[in-house]
């Protein structure tokens, strides 16, 4: 009978597993305490975590299977490599696709583009899928995010799978000799060799192609999608590394089976365990690479807090030297043709800033407001494409388009009002509700308790979920045509520039003009007024202000120390700042 092999090596793999899993325990902890940061947000853990915990488990069994050694039954063995890994890899590339996701999704806040994933529901449609449920099913596999379409589709590759692993099971006798359809013509005689046989034959081709598939068909063409994102997060490199590290575990395991160079090597380091290895290096990256960004977050806030704090203080001297100025004017007039003379000259040599000092000035809320009211686009395209927090300067800018209506009365005094309420509603439900947007802006408990009271109740009549039958359309903007006569107002066009049409996934009918009749005779609640996003704006800004702003200057500084070079500062001073401030 077999028993537990016992020594120094067995040892020191147990150390390592216990090791290695408790680190990943305070990496995905850290992670978790750290989820309402924009960087860790965007990546959902939860499918984060469902990706990595089954590799790991897998892992963890691989390395302490030198210590188990013949003790693991054959049977066991086939269980777990035909339907275990496949899922756990599958799961991981689940995960690993959110970047390619999000990016995709994204890009639609920056770009004067109709299209999108799905096509209107006709009404015809519409009534056919009413009277099938199958049709209903399928339609709505077609019509959900790509993250929940891929789930469903492993869901159904794995019941495929275990149909065909079942078949196999019980039709091969290396499982069990008493029956089946075909026979083990080289049973070995002795029994530490038949764990080492039994992985062998054509019963495992099953789980190779599943392996195959995701680690060299997969990873690559994710990797050739995703090769024109460049982002900040650095979450496109990770990518490229988990794809890379995960490359050499199944031919390694393969060459461990049936090479007989490796048969030394298998004596100290059995085959699975090349599966351990990279596992581990994937779960490296992939708990890393958030882990580097969440300090680097940390290391950019304070660094912008620091340089507002500078700013507040140069601008409190300068008024202190007006100041005195003015007073030293006044009581010496007989000098004061060679003290302003003096003092101009003063100014002027303490007025030219040098780069970093101009990058730093606007670090500041009063630079980032002037960039939202001079030129946004080029903020609001950083932030789509390569910070993936489109939705921020999206819900800012409509929001200045919302509070100058409150100044254009071009209809009654109540007509105005419910008009400015619908449109609230509509923000609303595009860029707060967890439920009805796609991208929700992150603000806290206590303002999304306050919007969600006054304006649930009026989104509810909206953006309900409608059923299939009713026409609804969870992307509404694809039957705007381009030319629509308004640009920015939300009822009854939309601002391609602005917005897009990312942040509108779950909307129905949102900007037809029919669906004000909803609200019609909608009572408008007493508490609505102009302030009433005041508190999740400020929300927002400080946000921007903390995370996108300095990532966006930082950016325009490094391309226009590129582009430029000191030749262009010394030509003028503020060259920099107009950068920002105008369109690239």
């Amino acid at each position: 009978m077999a028993d537990l092999v016992i020594d120094r090596l067995a040892w020191a793999y147990i150390g390592i597993d216990i090791a290695w899993t408790v680190a990943l325990i305070c990496g995905m902890g850290f992670l978790y305490y750290h989820r309402e940061l924009p960087c860790i947000r965007i990546r959902r853990l939860p499918i984060l975590f469902l990706g990595i915990i089954p590799l790991h488990l897998y892992g963890f069994i691989c390395v302490i299977g030198y210590v188990l050694g013949a003790l693991v039954p054959c049977t066991a063995m086939f269980w777990i490599m035909s339907i275990y890994l496949p899922f756990g890899i599958a799961m991981f590339q689940t995960a690993n696709s959110q970047f390619l996701y999000i990016a995709s999704r994204q890009k639609q806040f920056a770009h004067l583009s109709l299209q999108s994933d799905q096509a209107p529901l006709k009404q015809e449609e519409a009534e056919r899928l009413s009277n099938s449920r199958w049709r209903r099913i399928l339609r709505g596999v077609d019509r959900a995010d790509k993250i929940e379409r891929m789930m469903v589709y492993i869901g159904l590759g794995l019941a495929v799978q275990l149909a065909i692993t079942i078949l196999v099971f019980f039709g091969s006798k290396k499982f069990h000799p008493s029956y089946g359809l075909w026979d083990w013509d080289t049973r070995p005689s002795a029994p530490e060799l038949v764990g080492m046989e039994c992985s062998k034959g054509w019963e495992w081709w099953l789980s190779i192609v599943w392996q195959f598939f995701w680690a060299w068909i997969y990873a690559p063409y994710m990797l050739f999608k995703s090769r024109g994102i460049n982002d900040v997060h650095g979450w496109r490199l990770q990518t490229i590394c988990c794809c890379i590290v995960g490359l050499p575990a199944s031919p390694m395991w393969l060459a461990g089976l049936y090479a007989p160079g490796m048969a030394h090597v298998n004596m100290k380091f059995i085959p699975p365990m090349w599966f351990s290895v990279c596992i581990f290096f994937m779960e490296l990256v992939t708990i890393g690479f958030p882990i580097f960004e969440i300090f680097k977050t940390h290391k950019l806030r304070q660094e912008t807090l620091h340089a507002i704090a500078a700013w507040e203080k140069r601008q409190e001297i300068v008024a202190s030297n007006s100041s005195n100025f003015s007073s030293d004017c006044s009581t010496k007039q007989g000098l004061a043709g060679s003290s302003t003379s003096f003092s101009i000259n003063e100014v002027h040599l303490t007025s030219r800033k040098s780069l970093d000092s101009q990058r730093s000035d606007l670090y500041t809320m009063t630079g980032l407001e002037n960039a939202l009211r001079t030129n946004a686009v080029p903020l609001l395209q950083f932030a789509a494409l390569r910070d993936f927090s489109g939705e921020n300067i999206s819900f800012l800018m409509h929001m200045a388009e919302w509070r100058r209506a409150w100044l254009h009365l071009t209809v009654s005094t109540a007509e105005h009002r419910r008009q400015q309420f619908i449109t609230a509603v509509s923000i609303y439900g595009h860029f707060v509700s967890p439920s009805v947007s796609e991208f929700p802006i992150n603000i806290s408990h206590v303002n999304m308790a306050a919007l969600r009271d006054l304006f649930e109740e009026a989104a509810s009549h909206i953006f309900c979920k409608r059923s299939i039958a009713s026409g609804y359309s969870p992307t509404p903007f694809e039957e705007v045509s381009p030319d629509s006569g308004s640009t920015v107002d939300l009822r009854f066009g939309i601002n391609l520039d602005v917005l897009g049409h990312a942040n509108l996934n779950s909307v129905a009918n949102m900007i037809r003009p029919r669906y004000e009749d909803v609200l019609t005779a909608y009572p408008i609640p007493e508490a609505f007024r102009e302030t009433v996003f005041d508190a999740t704006e400020k929300e927002i800004k400080y946000l921007v202000l903390t995370n996108t702003w300095p990532k966006f200057v930082n950016d325009v500084y490094a391309s226009s120390q590129h582009d430029f070079g000191e030749l262009k500062e010394a030509q003028d001073e503020n060259w920099f700042k107009k950068s920002i401030l105008c369109a690239r």
